[in-house]
């Protein structure tokens, strides 16, 4: 073998060794790239040659208890543009039309399409005729889309409930954001494929996901109560000088909130479905603090009806500090010192009572808590704790002063008083409904816990009467023809934040109250921000209760009860109704005979009543004419009762279960179910529902 061929296989050699440690580097780079550096490159390839916006679905429409719309989705057309091909495939002229059609400036036109992006909005939501010229312009890189806007057929009816969605259908207030999880849908996502130019890669970029339509949602709101409370609001805040007002009509029995009106003085629209100040707002409840003030006390056994106060003929003279009263007063029991409000009996009552004992009320009124109203922004109020009260503290805490409440949170206390002394939970959405018209949530009236016993509620319904009904009360303005009123007015001086000290001039006038007296259906409060001195509850707050309550019992077709023939504390029975052969025909109608106790000459028999199959406000009424106590759990109507029914009540207190009935359609409401509201939404006491 010659040296020349030696030369020739070494060089081969050497060259094939060399191929093979470059093959060998780039299998083990390649290796590296798609094990260690697979997944980011792939993610920046898809950057780089995709892109994707999100379209928002159709939001779900919102409807009040009688299927009235206050919230819809309305189909518009939205102007797209791939700024490179339009600038490339058009003349200055075209885009001139282009710029005209959607009323912008040629200039402003096209410093958006000078614009790297690879998609851009030119006009959001806007009406199909424009958006149908614009595409007959054949541009190329100009397109269109179906997107969806919100609009309130009702104009601004309960627009601080219903609150505010915005452009890209995402809520922003009031309903619209508290339930924006299922009234939004899903969202559409707009995708597009480019090359590293911006250029589409094929003729039809775009691809839509199908959309999901939101949840209907039916609220409480009734809005021919609604209308009528806002109308009478806004004329007394135009009338009294007032800056703001706000007004709730509710169920006292069920929680249900029928009306929540604010108005401002200023007449701000956008602010009113930004802040809802019925919810959101505290103030200083002045006299109305007297009928909770009244029932802690006889709850406690602190005082009676009886006993008398000396009211020291309108200046008491305590800590330093002078109490007055609007008019001088002698020996006032406690009806007396509602019926005419007097400061000064007030705080002698709150005095007696003790700051401890107090607060544990005022506490188990819900005073200084939030209601659980699903609202968002709900404020707590202010209730100080008792080891920092002053004696002049307690006194002035007795007739609403050094006490924040907001609106929600006082109707919910006075609720008590006309229920038969429970704290119910307040709410606003009945129901929820998919896009096929399944319940996807349902809200029951919901029991959070017992403030007074039945009697004592009561012994504080007559009192409240009288503040109404008798000549010397101070809201006479506030009766309604044909119905026994019970309520309470307030008139509270305004903080200065400045310095602490209260405005002389400055006040909150407030009434309270609710109808009829005897069987409670609705309570109304009507509060009025910055009104003048002089400018009482009883004067302006009382006839805006007044209007609404006539106009809300006859929408409803609440009738005016029978005169009672004895006395005014008498209570109606229930109506069960008979079959045709004289018996009570269902197990949820038990025969009064059944569980009324029985009158043996002065004395009344205490076997324990019947409760089975009632509604929490026939279970009330039963409690109150049984005079038991009654500890309630659940919501909807009795399923279990402790003890039985018959048994030796000894007085002691019956507990009752109440859950929700099945309902024909096969929805279950979960009313004991162990998933909180909380796990679907912040606030509120909605319950999900089970599909069998």
């Amino acid at each position: 073998m010659n040296t020349s061929f030696k030369q020739r296989r070494a060089r081969i050699g050497a060259l094939t060794l060399t191929l093979a440690a470059l093959f060998g580097l780039a299998v083990i780079r390649l290796v590296v790239l798609v094990a260690l550096y697979g997944p980011k490159l792939n993610s920046l390839a898809l950057h780089e040659h995709t892109g994707e916006t999100q379209l928002a679905a159709v939001r779900g429409p919102i409807v009040d208890r009688n299927g009235v719309p206050l919230a819809l989705s309305a189909e518009t057309r939205s102007v797209y543009a791939r700024p490179k091909k339009v600038l490339e495939s058009s003349t200055p002229a075209e885009r001139g039309k282009l710029a005209a059609i959607l009323m912008m400036m040629p200039i402003a036109l096209e410093s958006k399409l000078n614009n790297a992006a690879p998609f851009i909005w030119l006009e959001r939501r806007i009406s199909p005729d424009k958006a149908q010229a614009a595409d007959a312009l054949g541009i190329d890189g100009i397109g269109t889309i179906s997107e969806y806007k919100r609009f309130y057929p009702e104009s601004n009816l309960a627009a601080s409930v219903v609150g505010l969605a915005g452009m890209d259908g995402q809520g922003l207030s009031g309903l619209e954001l508290q339930y924006d999880r299922i009234a939004r849908g899903e969202a559409v996502e707009l995708s597009f494929d480019h090359d590293a130019e911006g250029h589409p890669i094929f003729d039809s970029p775009l691809a839509l996901k199908a959309p999901e339509p939101g949840a209907q949602l039916e609220l409480t709101i009734d809005s021919s109560i609604q209308s009528l409370a806002e109308t009478e609001l806004a004329a007394e805040v135009k009338a009294s000088g007032a800056k703001r007002g706000s007004v709730i009509v509710l169920d006292p029995f069920t929680g249900a909130v029928m009306a929540m009106a604010n108005e401002n003085a200023d007449g701000a629209n956008l602010h009113d479905r930004l802040h809802n100040p019925a919810v959101e707002d505290a103030f200083e409840p002045g006299s109305t603090m007297k009928g909770i003030l009244g029932s802690i006390a006889l709850a406690d056994h602190a005082i009676t009806t009886d006993k008398q106060f000396y009211c020291e003929n309108g200046h008491f003279y305590l800590d330093k500090h002078t109490i007055h009263d609007h008019s001088p007063h002698g020996w006032l029991n406690l009806g007396g010192i509602i019926e005419v409000s007097s400061n000064i009996g007030a705080a002698k009552i709150a005095l007696t009572l003790g700051s401890d004992r107090y607060y544990e009320g005022l506490r188990a009124f819900g005073i200084g808590s939030r209601t659980g109203i699903d609202l968002p922004g709900e404020a707590s109020g202010l209730l100080n704790k008792p080891a920092g009260w002053k004696e002049i503290d307690l006194a002035n805490h007795g007739f609403g002063q050094g006490v924040a409440v907001t609106p929600i949170q006082l109707a919910v206390a006075y609720a008590a008083i006309a229920n038969g002394g429970n704290i119910v939970r307040p709410y606003v959405v009945k129901a929820a409904y998919d896009a096929e018209g399944h319940a996807i949530l349902t809200h029951t009236p919901q029991v959070m816990h017992r403030a007074i016993a039945p009697d004592v509620a009561h012994q504080m319904n007559l009192l409240l009467r009288n503040v109404v009904m008798s000549d010397g009360g101070t809201a006479a303005k506030a009766r309604v023809d044909g119905f026994i009123v019970a309520g309470k007015t307030g008139t509270a001086q305004m903080v200065n934040p400045e310095n602490g000290t209260y405005y002389q001039n400055r006040h909150v006038s407030s009434f309270v109250g609710f109808l009829p007296a005897d069987d409670p259906r609705l309570l109304i409060l009507v509060a009025l921000y910055d009104v003048g001195h002089e400018h009482f509850g009883g004067l302006i707050a009382a006839p805006v209760f007044s209007e609404i309550a006539q106009g809300a019992v006859r929408d409803l077709n609440i009738t005016a009860p029978s005169e009672p023939t004895e006395t005014a504390s008498m209570i109606p029975m229930p109506d069960f109704g008979k079959d045709s052969s004289g018996k009570t025909p269902a197990a949820s109608s038990p025969d009064p005979d059944d569980y009324l106790p029985v009158l043996t000459g002065s004395k009344l028999t205490r076997a324990t009543p019947n409760f089975a199959g009632l509604s929490l406000r026939r279970a009330m009424e039963l409690a109150r004419v049984s005079r038991v106590n009654v500890d309630v759990h659940g919501g909807g109507y009795v399923v279990a009762q402790e003890p039985d029914a018959g048994a030796p009540l000894n007085h002691a207190t019956v507990k009752l279960t109440l859950a929700a009935i099945v309902a024909d359609s096969g929805v279950e409401t979960a009313a004991d179910s162990s998933v909180t509201p909380e796990s679907y939404f912040s606030g509120g006491g909605v319950s999900p529902v089970r599909r069998k």
